[in-house]
């Protein structure tokens, strides 16, 4: 029997007599194409009243959406988190077993596990603010933000994994910038997802560059790649919470689709913005705008 039918059965015990209590279905709108999802509920008004009957539909296809997206999240959160850790365990395992006798390895091995304890907590934070957005409660603390000082630290994080990778990466800023009042740590959560994100879709033998351009009014970070792009369908929502582009290059590469979300919400609370313009097999650029000190009181 479909789903339909059993409803209508409900529906005829409820005015019957013969069933008491509400009775729930979830079935799939096909009015929406596929793919939508109705919650239909039936019970009787009282006993004395045969024929008056509730029903009650709701269009849950969001609802099912997030549940899904969720889902997803955690047990993206949980492979991410599994990845560096299993790196950092590993290269302990190495400086304990061989760290002594080897100074070249020693130094190899200390450096990746601070950059995979980094990205551990990269990962954590990320977490924590999608929690404090969806409970509404992310806010920005405001104080001077030294972005020559910032950028020379995105700079030292990324050379390693960009050499690695085969990438070239550069950045280029003015020897002078104008100091930005915001939160320090958010700013850079959105600049390491940009730069981040450059590298992790770029292929071997590729590029990344990120300009840096300043006046009276606002800071602009723009983050150039040479990688797999964007295909046009997906532009509008790579900044929404967990979404993933459908190209299949970009499911072969672990993400948990809350970067760019998380980037543009902390961007626009400190009255900022982050477009994008993207070709297939061209690249993607990415430009984080940000008022000055004396915009953003």
């Amino acid at each position: 029997r479909s789903q339909h039918e059993r409803v209508l059965e409900a529906i005829r015990a409820a005015m019957a007599g013969s069933s008491v209590q509400r009775r729930t279905f979830e079935i799939e709108n096909q009015q929406q194409g596929g793919g939508g999802m109705l919650r239909i509920s039936v019970r009787p008004v009282r006993h004395d009243d045969p024929d008056a009957v509730i029903i009650v539909i709701e269009d849950i296809t969001q609802l099912r959406a997030a549940e899904d997206a969720r889902h997803a999240f955690v047990a993206q959160a949980t492979h991410e988190l599994r990845t560096p850790l299993t790196n950092i365990r590993l290269y302990v395992e190495t400086l304990l077993e061989d760290g002594d006798d080897d100074p070249k390895l020693k130094a190899n091995a200390v450096n990746v596990i601070n950059q995979e304890a980094c990205r551990l907590d990269r990962i954590v934070t990320d977490m924590l603010s999608v929690a404090e957005i969806e409970a509404g409660s992310l806010r920005v603390i405001h104080d001077d933000v030294d972005l020559d000082a910032a950028l020379h630290d995105i700079e030292a994080d990324y050379q390693v994994p960009a050499r690695q990778k085969g990438i070239s990466l550069t950045l280029n800023w003015p020897p002078k910038l104008p100091v930005v009042q915001g939160d320090r740590d958010k700013i850079m959560m959105a600049i390491h997802n940009l730069v981040g994100n450059a590298l992790k879709y770029t292929p071997s033998g590729g590029s990344v560059e990120v300009d840096v351009t300043a006046d009276d009014a606002k800071v602009s970070i723009k983050v150039k790649d040479t990688g797999i792009g964007i295909p046009e369908a997906d532009i509008e929502h790579v900044f929404e919470k967990f979404y993933r582009a459908k190209d299949r290059r970009v499911s072969e590469i672990t993400g948990s689709g809350l970067g760019l979300a998380l980037a543009r919400e902390v961007i626009r609370l400190h009255r900022g913005e982050i477009v994008v313009e993207s070709k297939v097999d061209e690249g993607s650029t990415f430009t984080l705008t940000v008022p000055t000190q004396a915009q953003a009181a």
